[in-house]
C-alpha cells in the first residue's frame, strides 16, 4: 500500500466538505458579450462544466463540457439528457482533454477553457482546483477570468495588464462569493491562461501555481526545442519564499516531496504552491498571492526558422511524472517521430500521465489530468 503521506498532494490534508454551486460557464458569458458587442459575433468556445455525477464520475472519465456555437449555448454530458445541446464548435488546431483522477472522494477538480475569434485571437486556460471545494473555485475562476479579461478595453493590444487586473479582481470576487455559497477559505485553484493575438502574432502567458504552459518549436520528436516553459510557483523559490516570509508566512519542508506554506500561527494551510486563486486563509495569513507571473513572446521571429510552433498547457497531473521536453514523445502517432497533435495523441499524453500515477501509487491514487494543445 502506498504511504498516504508520500502522495504529491497540493495541500497536506484534504478534508471533505460540502460543495458550493457552479456559477455556469464561459459559453454563457460569451453569449452575453456577443449579444451586446458585434466584435464577439464569430467567437466559439469550449469549456469544462462540473460533472453531473460529481465524485461518482468514473476515474479517467472525460469531464462534461459546455460550448458556444452560432450564438447557441449548449452542454455536452454523458450523464444527463435533459440539457440543451448545440453543435460542437470546430476549432482548427485546438485539442483538449480533461480527465478525472483516481480519487473516489472528490469530483474532477480540473477545469479548462478555449475561446477563438477566427483570424483575430485565441484564449486558452487550464485550472487545477484543490481542497474540499476546489472544483467549485476552478469553475468560478474560469467564468470570472474570461469575463474580466475580455471586458478590458485594451486586452488585445495590452493583454499583460488585462490579465493582472483580471486575476487580482477574480480573487476579490472569490472572497466575496462566500455569501453566495462558495467557501474558498481552504480551497483554491491554479490558473494558467494564454492569449494569442493572431493579428500581431504575439503570445501572452499569465499563471499562478503549477499548471504549466510550454511552447515548442519543431515537428520531429526528439529534436523539438522548448522555447519557453512557465516556472511552477513553489514556496522554496527564493523570490517566492522572500515574499511569503515578508507577508508573515512560513515555508517548511514536509519531509517527503514538497516545501509547503504555513501561517505564522500554526501548521496550516500546508499548500505546496506559493500563488493561487482562492485559498483565502493562505492569502490572509501565509503570504499567498493571486498576482500572475507574465511572459510575452513575439512569435514572428520564431516563425522564420520554425517548422511548427506548438503550445501545450496542462495541469500538474501531467507534469508530475513527465518532463516538459518529453511530452512531445506522446503527441505523435504510433511508430512515428513526427509531431502529430490531434484528439487521439492529446488523449495519449493524458493516458501516459495516468499510467505513471498508477505505477507510482500502486494503483491507489491519481491526480486529475488536463491538457490543452494548440498548433499556433
Amino acid at each position: 500500500m502506498a504511504d498516504a503521506q508520500r502522495r504529491r498532494l497540493t495541500v497536506g490534508q484534504n478534508p471533505l466538505g460540502p460543495s458550493g454551486k457552479s456559477v455556469g460557464g464561459v459559453a454563457e458569458i460569451l453569449g452575453e458579450l456577443l449579444r451586446a458587442d458585434p466584435k464577439y459575433e464569430h467567437v466559439s468556445s469550449i469549456h469544462s462544466v462540473t460533472d453531473t455525477d460529481g465524485k461518482k464520475t468514473r476515474s479517467f472519465g472525460e469531464k462534461n463540457k459546455g460550448h458556444l456555437k452560432d450564438k447557441t449555448v449548449g452542454v455536452e454530458s454523458k450523464y444527463t439528457t435533459d440539457v440543451p445541446v448545440a453543435p460542437v464548435p470546430k476549432m482548427d488546431n485546438v485539442f483538449f482533454t480533461c480527465n478525472k483522477g483516481l480519487k473516489p472522494e472528490s469530483p474532477n477538480q480540473d477545469s479548462f477553457m478555449c475561446a477563438v475569434n477566427p483570424k483575430k485571437w485565441g484564449l486558452y486556460g487550464v485550472f487545477d482546483g484543490h481542497g474540499p471545494n476546489g472544483h467549485d473555485v476552478s469553475d468560478f475562476a474560469v467564468k470570472k477570468l474570461v469575463m474580466k479579461f475580455l471586458a478590458e478595453a485594451n486586452f488585445e493590444a495590452n493583454p499583460g495588464p488585462a490579465f493582472t487586473k483580471a486575476f487580482t479582481q477574480c480573487q476579490v470576487d472569490i472572497e466575496a462569493a462566500k455569501s453566495e455559497g462558495l467557501d474558498a477559505s481552504s480551497s483554491g485553484s491554479t490558473c494558467t491562461m494564454v492569449f494569442h493575438n493572431i493579428e500581431t502574432d504575439k503570445l501572452c502567458i499569465a499563471h499562478v501555481g503549477d499548471s504549466r504552459a510550454v511552447l515548442y518549436d519543431g515537428k520531429t520528436v526528439g529534436k523539438l526545442k522548448v522555447v519557453h516553459e512557465t516556472e511552477d510557483h513553489k514556496p522554496n523559490l527564493p523570490g517566492e519564499k522572500a515574499r511569503i516570509e515578508k507577508m508573515g508566512g512560513r515555508v517548511v519542508f514536509d519531509g517527503y516531496y514538497n516545501y509547503r506554506v504555513f501561517a505564522k500561527a500554526g501548521m496550516y494551510p500546508g499548500l505546496n504552491m506559493s500563488r493561487a486563486l482562492g485559498d483565502v486563509v493562505a492569502h490572509k495569513e501565509a503570504g499567498l498571492t493571486a498576482e500572475p507571473e507574465l511572459k510575452e513572446i513575439d512569435l514572428a521571429p520564431l516563425r522564420e526558422k520554425s517548422e511548427q510552433l506548438t503550445l501545450v498547457i496542462a495541469s500538474d497531473g501531467v507534469w508530475e511524472f513527465i518532463k516538459s521536453e518529453d511530452a512531445p514523445n506522446f503527441l505523435c502517432t504510433k511508430d512515428s517521430k513526427a509531431l502529430d497533435v490531434n484528439p487521439d495523441t492529446v488523449k495519449a499524453l493524458a493516458k501516459k500521465s495516468w499510467d505513471s500515477w498508477m505505477e507510482d501509487s500502486d494503483n491507489e491514487i491519481s491526480d486529475d489530468i488536463s491538457v490543452v494543445a494548440v498548433l499556433l
